[in-house]
């Protein structure tokens, strides 16, 4: 339900960030009645973005974090195969250092769980936040809901899920196990060779993410938002409390301010009390052209590692996780050692590239985002660090921001999300 605010309530925010998460949080705040202007160097939706290269996938199922139990075992063969489904480039690995032994201390069960379970709490709200959204800006026409799949090839690579399985099932997420039968029933485009499959039938996904974000912007300047195109570099501040952004060669005053800068977010987050260990979890897309008989949803490949979501303009192939610098070169030898696996996967694909992009999620060591207000500067929020659910969560992420905004109890126990966690 929408809650308009009187004139005397009505408060002047800058939202620091154009992606899903930065535009989420800005309809919602204007929706309340506030004054909004996003601050972002670079147009909404645009291929610069994190949000235009996404897999394009809202998931009611990804609630496993990276840091799994055992995953230590697999490090030193990570660090020398750049190709792999988890890479660090060497030249990275004393920064990233600090990063890795969070990382590590959270792969302890105990912490894998309550992990799961706070990514779970927000993926609840996803579908709600969404359809309020999408309603308003009438962008149905790019939101699809035929569920998603994560297929396995062998009964060793399925047995291997059964923690992710539980964890589903725990956090009360609704899933159906197929034979090999029942999976060419769902999906004919999928070649013969999948022993097992997981159908997740509440989770959808976008056909075209930067458009989406794009056309959430729209809205936004329509309803008498503001966009200034410029990088934030930092903040001014008068008795405790932000009272402008520094962006570009202006001072934008504000009351509040929304940091949800992705990637970006750790320089300013820092300066707003919060000297966290944000990493740039980069990652890669190819797009194909679609086969004669197409899929219709969101599929996981477990035992390659890598996913195919449904776009407009084809089939686009994601894979793997990278750390390394934020702005180093891309290196696309991983997804594209990958494509023959892909033509296997998938009835008469063409596996020429029609593009390639690189993207830089942004990941705290447990997975879990970040939001909540600065523990310094209270008309300060953070909104970043939701890893490979950007897409899934920004909807969810600006509804709660609001709601903090405006003291108003957002639904869930915010602890998880917090700074000092």
């Amino acid at each position: 339900m929408e809650t308009k605010l009187n004139s005397s309530e009505a408060r002047d925010i800058a939202v620091i960030g154009a992606g899903i998460v930065g535009m989420s949080c800005a309809l919602f705040l204007q929706r309340d009645g506030h004054r909004v202007t996003v601050i972002d160097p670079v147009e909404p939706g645009s291929d610069a973005q994190t949000s235009f290269g996404n897999a394009g996938s809202i998931s009611m199922s990804s609630v496993l974090p990276t840091a799994l139990p055992g995953i230590w075992r697999k490090l030193p063969k990570m660090l020398a195969d750049p190709t792999g489904p988890l890479a660090i480039r060497w030249r990275y690995l004393a920064t990233l250092a600090p990063f890795l032994v969070s990382f590590l201390r959270n792969t302890a069960r105990g912490r894998v769980e309550a992990n799961s379970r706070a990514i779970a709490a927000l993926i609840n709200g996803v579908f709600d936040a969404y359809d309020t959204l999408v309603a308003e800006t009438g962008t149905q026409d790019l939101i699809i809901r035929r569920g998603s799949l994560k297929v396995y090839k062998t009964d060793r690579s399925f047995a291997a899920a059964a923690f992710e399985r539980k964890l589903l099932s725990e956090n009360g997420f609704e899933f159906e196990i197929l034979n090999s039968d029942e999976l060419r029933q769902l999906e004919p485009a999928l070649a013969p060779i999948f022993e097992h499959a997981m159908y997740l039938p509440q989770s959808g996904g976008s056909t075209n993410p930067g458009q989406l974000v794009r056309r959430f912007a729209e809205h936004f300047v329509a309803r008498g938002g503001t966009i200034h195109r410029a990088r934030a570099t930092g903040f001014q501040f008068a008795d405790g409390s932000v009272s402008a952004v520094i962006a570009g060669s202006q001072n934008i005053a504000a009351d509040a301010v929304v940091l949800a800068a992705g990637s970006w977010s750790r320089g300013l987050a820092r300066q707003l009390g919060a000297p966290v260990m944000l990493e740039a979890e980069r990652g890669y897309h190819v797009m194909l052209a679609k086969p004669p008989v197409t899929l219709q949803r969101f599929t996981m490949f477990a035992d390659t590692q890598f996913a195919l979501g449904v776009h407009d303009d084809g089939l686009r192939v994601t894979t793997g996780v990278e750390y390394a610098s934020v702005d180093a070169p891309p290196d696309y030898r991983r997804i594209r050692a990958l494509l023959p696996q892909v033509a296997e996967s998938v009835r008469g694909l063409d596996i020429t590239e029609r593009s390639i992009w690189m993207g830089r999620r942004p990941t705290l060591p447990n997975s879990v985002p970040m939001i909540a207000r600065s523990p310094r500067h209270a008309n300060a929020y953070f909104a970043f660090g939701h890893s490979h659910l950007g897409l899934t969560m920004g909807p969810v992420t600006g509804r709660i921001i609001a709601d903090l905004v405006a003291n108003r109890d957002p639904g869930i126990d915010m602890t998880p999300y917090r700074v000092n966690r």
